[in-house]
């Protein structure tokens, strides 16, 4: 073989290897983030802890007296701007400084999509605390400390698909969606009904990932639930378009719809509130004498 297509050849093998490890990197319906990360699909709000010399992050070990900060990114997935509330707090009495528990409001641009696929997310950093820094002071030895951290925020969820009647008697109904913390899947059979057809859905929502479904204003798991099926007037074992989501997850509703093979558009409206709690442990040194 000549010298000059030996060479050829190694430059196409290195050229497939450079592309298919790039391919590895980015997987499958992978999201860009934040500084050119790549992660798997996410749902609603989400948010980690930066890591840098003066920030508190997992596994961080303090000197006592050392200052420090704690940097939060906030990431929106939803295609809409996101209002909501984030606290933290350690596990350390106030009595030796560090973190008591801090409270601040955020506001979140929503994600851009093309299509299906999210092309910008959303995003905004906020540090605690709002000015100055922590430290620890006085502890009688070193400790193993925890940081906990939660948000809270609203969410509407617009779902939308189509119902056959009546045929197919039976089939699953898709739902379509941008991602959200709250899913609804749905199946629907059809019956016979005078001169008319009956059309029977069942809905059961799910929450997502590590997601707290609570009510709109976080005081229960009361939600809301509201379906529309084209103009025709759906019966639903719900009552006033409420869900206790903490006992109920399946919805059971009906029709009667023309006999006429005709598709008709489903829409469903959710109202709740989300919540996400994270912690991680980190260590305070004191200098033994």
């Amino acid at each position: 073989m000549k010298i000059k297509e030996a060479l050829m050849i190694l430059l196409v093998v290195s050229v497939l290897i450079i592309l298919s490890g790039a391919g590895g990197c980015l997987g499958n319906g992978g999201i860009a983030g934040i500084g050119g990360k790549t992660e798997a699909a996410k749902y609603g709000v989400d948010f980690t802890f930066e890591k840098g010399i003066d920030r508190l992050s997992a596994e961080k070990e303090l000197q006592l007296g050392q200052t420090f900060f704690v940097d939060i990114i906030l990431e929106n997935y939803d295609s809409d701007p996101k209002t909501g509330e984030i606290c933290i707090r350690d596990d350390i009495s106030d009595n030796y400084g560090g973190i008591p528990t801090q409270c601040r409001q955020f506001i979140i641009p929503g994600a851009v999509y093309v299509g299906n696929k999210v092309e910008t997310i959303g995003s905004t950093r906020l540090a605690f605390p709002e000015s100055g820094d922590y430290s620890y002071y006085d502890l009688p030895k070193s400790i193993q400390a925890t940081l906990y951290a939660s948000i809270k925020y609203k969410q509407r969820s617009v779902l939308s698909g189509v119902i056959k009647a009546p045929n197919p008697e039976t089939e699953t109904i898709t739902l379509e969606s941008l991602p959200q913390p709250l899913v609804i899947t749905a199946e629907k059979s059809v019956s016979s009904r005078d001169n008319n057809v009956k059309a029977s859905i069942r809905f059961n929502l799910a929450s997502q990932g590590r997601y707290n479904i609570t009510s709109p204003d976080f005081k229960s798991s009361i939600i809301y639930f509201s379906p529309n099926l084209g103009g025709y007037v759906l019966d639903c074992s719900t009552l006033q378009q409420t869900i206790d989501f903490r006992n109920t997850k399946f919805i059971s509703c009906s029709a009667l719809l023309p006999s006429e093979q005709t598709s008709h558009p489903l829409l469903v409206t959710l109202d709740y509130g989300v919540g996400l709690d994270k912690q991680f442990s980190f260590r305070i040194n004191k200098e033994e004498k």
